[in-house]
């Protein structure tokens, strides 16, 4: 076992990790892992589900996408705290993750899309026509170089532009964009979904690399309409004299912070920069299984 942890130390993590958006075991063979390793890693089994998955916490439900499978809250956080190295305390309005369904065990999982609530109540959209988002951006960089002064060299991470342009669809109340960041080691697109209901949100978050981000635009209007509320509970039974208004806007939802409060995948990418002195969301799950190997053995949417 001892010199299976001195090959992984001679360079092959790096490798791996630098080299694979699409984690497969002939690639992994590729560059000198084990059918041993390969053994172990195994052993982690994802047990996703299909059909119609109620969200009673949002009067929600998800249509489970051709081509997907959906992992329940444990299932979700062992991918998001074991294997992506994210705090628990990220965990409390996670409602479970899409991945593809061709992915059989965790190592294997090179996207996926964290979906979770946030009961912030009903947001205005009034605003969604009038923001100029050009000049948010600029606001947003100033704000990304301000809180970089703040942080360790290893840490800081730049706001480059947008990989998606903000775009509110006010048929169904969907807002969607992208933030494309870089940093010494690499770069990474922070992917955001919002669904509005009458009570709060839906968030969905893409997690992916850069290779990924045309994929992901031809699916997001499959993932966006794979969520339905409930009856009661949409955008439009929004009821001023009993409904609590939500503190949020749209431009709110879209500026946020950048790096502190940026959300909850720019966190893992920092996380894994002060790791692995990289940057690529999309194989995260490849390199916490190798450390976790070190830890026990060592179109148009609606």
């Amino acid at each position: 076992m001892k010199n299976i942890v001195i090959a992984f130390i001679g360079g092959i993590i790096v490798t791996i990790l630098c080299s694979f958006t699409n984690v497969s075991d002939d690639k992994l063979k590729s560059q000198g892992v084990t059918q041993e390793q390969l053994e172990y890693l195994k052993q982690d089994v994802v047990m996703g589900k299909t059909g119609v998955i109620p969200f009673p916490e949002c009067h929600a439900s998800l249509e489970v996408p051709v081509g997907f499978v959906f992992l329940d809250f444990d299932q979700s956080k062992k991918l998001i705290v074991d294997y992506w190295n994210n705090p628990e305390s990220r965990m409390p309005n996670v409602l479970g993750a899409l991945i593809p369904k061709d992915s059989k065990a965790f190592y294997q999982i090179s996207v996926a899309y964290v979906i979770s609530y946030d009961n912030c109540g009903y947001i205005k959209d009034d605003d969604a026509n009038s923001i100029d988002y050009d000049e948010l951006l600029k606001q947003l960089q100033q704000e990304c170089n301000n809180e970089n002064d703040s942080l360790p060299k290893e840490q800081r991470m730049w706001l480059t532009g947008w990989a998606v342009p903000p775009q509110y669809i006010s048929s169904c109340h969907t807002l969607i964009w992208a933030k494309s960041f870089k940093s010494e080691a690499g770069s990474v697109i922070n992917y955001d979904m919002r669904i509005l209901g009458k009570d709060g949100l839906v968030s969905v978050n893409a997690v992916i690399s850069n290779t990924d981000i045309e994929e992901v635009k031809e699916l997001q209007n499959l993932i966006v309409n794979s969520i339905q509320y409930n009856n009661g509970f949409k955008y439009s039974d929004f009821d001023e004299t009993r409904d609590r208004v939500s503190d949020w806007t749209i431009g709110g939802l879209i500026a946020g912070g950048v790096l502190a409060k940026t959300g909850f995948f720019a966190k893992i990418g920092i996380l894994l920069l002060k790791m692995w002195k990289i940057v690529v969301i999309g194989i995260i799950g490849i390199g916490a299984a190798i450390r976790k190997f070190f830890s026990k053995n060592y179109a148009k949417i609606c």
